[in-house]
């Protein structure tokens, strides 16, 4: 293997880790209120609510409650699923057996 390519996958070794275990290393040895990490808490979801909606209640470039709206339709249901399950595994085959069974309706 050429050194550019070792140095090339090094750098990118470097570039993957940093961010990762910086604020590990340093936030170890500060306090964190106890405001800040219950504000932290609602991250996750927050993030994955604004991936979600969109793919959800766009359609064409606007918004599409009827249905029509195979996503929002499979959605429901998944929901349903993920609520009473609390599996991952069971709410993702879950929900693509419901997108699939919504579009061949």
């Amino acid at each position: 293997m050429h050194y550019k390519y070792i140095v090339l996958i090094l750098a990118m070794m470097l570039v993957t880790y940093l961010p990762r275990v910086l604020p590990l290393i340093l936030l170890s040895k500060i306090k964190i209120p106890d405001y800040v990490i219950r504000v932290l808490k609602y991250v996750g979801p927050a993030i994955l609510a604004s991936l979600l909606a969109p793919a959800l209640f766009i359609t064409g470039g606007r918004i599409d409650l009827s249905f029509n709206n195979t996503f929002l339709l499979a959605a429901i249901p998944t929901f349903i699923t993920a609520y009473l399950s609390r599996s991952i595994f069971i709410t993702v085959f879950s929900g693509l057996a419901f997108l699939y069974l919504f579009t061949i309706i």
